[in-house]
């Protein structure tokens, strides 16, 4: 997994400013100077790039989730570890459960990516690992995924 191209990905389709960015990492107290986000959000052939720990890219999906949804009154902080390993299957429930998706908006996020998958086959990516079902999806799912999210978000604030 990039975790700098799913970073991108998010901030180009959602869309995100440098400035809602920064407040969303602010909100575990991680303060990024716009030269900070704008290195993270370049290309590992650009010059400058920084790659981006996974458990950062963790932090803000965690934070984006608290924004959209609220935090939960009775919740104990997530612990986050420096060797906090995320998976593109983990990017997606962030997401789901961020955007509040059922498994019909997660199907059309990724229709409108151009891409159709079956109930079972996307039940499966929402599996835990090990499960007689589980599948391990792909960077390209979750980068369309994310595109295909900016998209449905985009025509419901639309009124489409």
């Amino acid at each position: 997994m990039r975790t700098n191209d799913i970073f991108r990905k998010l901030t180009q389709s959602l869309p995100l400013t440098v400035e809602q960015v920064q407040a969303l990492f602010a909100q575990s107290d991680i303060e990024l100077s716009e030269k900070e986000v704008a290195n993270l959000l370049k290309t590992d052939y650009q010059p400058g790039f920084e790659s981006m720990p996974e458990y950062i890219l963790l932090i803000f999906l965690n934070n984006l989730i608290d924004q959209k949804r609220g935090k939960k009154a009775d919740a104990q902080p997530e612990v986050i570890e420096k060797h906090h390993k995320i998976s593109n299957n983990d990017v997606l429930k962030k997401l789901r459960i961020a955007f509040n998706l059922h498994e019909q908006d997660v199907r059309d996020a990724l229709k409108l990516a151009t891409i159709e998958l079956t109930k079972s086959d996307l039940s499966a990516l929402f599996r835990k690992p090990g499960h007689e079902h589980y599948k391990v999806c792909d960077d390209s799912l979750v980068l369309d995924f994310i595109e295909g999210l900016g998209l449905l978000l985009q025509q419901r604030a639309a009124g489409v």
